[in-house]
């Protein structure tokens, strides 16, 4: 289960940059080695996480909850910039604009236990560009970058360097490298790549990471507020301080916003392909997979949506869903193939809605962390 997977934290060694202890990948072997949380217990139990009194500590934001409103919640909005990642010690990662951050390496001869295949899933060896963003050994918890979808580009640069990179991990992280935060951990060949020294997992040092101008030209509108806003346009504006991947899911749907309504369209169609036309779950599906919460095979129809991620209303992000229609609330904004909710709904079609529906009959489910 991506998220539950290897992690133990050990001594850095012979770095004397860097203090404190390192993590290890949620990668695992292919073959399969020992379960990841066995291993998790058996280190709590031995005590390995503490150092000097205390434990390596996930960087996690602090959460506002926006009482009773469907899928809002989250970190506080940051006002106004124009911010498409998360906050790195005080700093945000922005298009095209070079952020410098600390980094570690992982995995190779020298670091088995780190495995081969990524908690998204992917086959490291085959995706050499990898890398895994720190503070959490889950999904959710992992978010000194904002919390990036998986397969999300980062160009990453070291010792004259540069080269587009992808999150397909993630790891817990530990305290700062050179003084700067600790975010982020390079797979050992995109480390090579980049002309750092393999020291058998051990390597830490400065590196700079922006997000690729070419792939921030969709990004959604941001709002300094805690919940999405519905432009006069019926765009969405994200909130600043939201996940990366509720940016990502808003974005989507402002792609489609106004798309006609079709039964059965957009089915058989990839997600990263904009349709003709959707139906109700084809597009809440596109919008997913705009968040990296599904691949762009996934095909799914609303009553596949009654069993799809988990239990009950999310803080970002709630899926209600049926055996014959599906609909979400994302930060607070609805999703909806029509304006069920009557006068001052907005438009009549595919797109965002401002007012909360009935949601009688409807199971309700929400995408795993958020």
């Amino acid at each position: 289960m991506p998220g539950c997977r290897c992690v133990n934290c050990v001594p850095i060694g012979g770095s004397a940059a860097v203090a404190g202890w390192r993590r290890r990948s949620v990668a695992r072997v292919v073959g399969g080695r020992s379960g990841g949380l066995a291993r998790i217990a058996a280190a709590l139990a031995a005590g390995a996480l503490l150092v000097a009194g205390g434990l390596c500590l996930a960087l996690v934001g602090a959460v506002v909850g926006l009482g009773g409103v469907p899928g809002v919640g989250g970190a506080a909005a940051v006002g106004g910039a124009p911010a498409v990642g998360g906050a790195l010690g005080g700093q945000q990662l922005v298009c095209g604009v070079p952020v410098t951050v600390g980094a570690t390496e992982y995995g190779g001869p020298g670091d088995p236990s780190s495995g081969t295949v990524g908690a998204s899933g992917v086959n490291l060896l085959a995706h050499p560009d990898s890398f895994a963003e720190l503070g959490g050994t889950t999904f959710a918890a992992a978010d000194s970058l904002g919390g990036l979808p998986y397969g999300t580009a980062l160009a990453i640069s070291a010792g004259g360097a540069t080269i587009v990179a992808r999150k397909e991990d993630i790891g817990l992280g530990g305290g700062p490298v050179a003084g700067l935060p600790r975010v982020i951990d390079l797979w050992w060949r995109l480390a090579a790549a980049l002309g750092i020294p393999y020291e058998h997992g051990r390597w830490a040092g400065a590196v700079q990471i922006a997000l690729p101008a070419a792939d921030c030209a969709g990004a959604a509108p941001l709002t300094s507020g805690p919940r999405a806003l519905l432009l006069a346009d019926g765009l969405a504006a994200a909130p600043a301080g939201a996940p990366a991947a509720v940016r990502g899911i808003i974005a989507s749907g402002n792609q489609i916003v106004g798309k006609p309504y079709v039964y059965g369209g957009g089915h058989g169609v990839p997600l990263d392909v904009v349709a003709a036309s959707y139906d109700c779950s084809s597009s809440v599906a596109h919008l997913l997979y705009g968040g990296g919460l599904l691949p762009a095979g996934a095909d799914l129809t609303s009553g596949d949506f009654e069993r799809w991620g988990e239990p009950g209303p999310g803080r970002w992000v709630t899926i209600y869903a049926s055996a014959t229609h599906v609909f979400m609330y994302v930060a607070g904004l609805r999703w909806d193939t029509w304006n069920a909710a009557g006068p001052g709904d907005g438009a009549d079609g595919i797109g965002w809605h401002p007012l909360v529906r009935s949601a009688a009959g409807f199971v309700v489910r929400h995408p795993p962390g958020l």
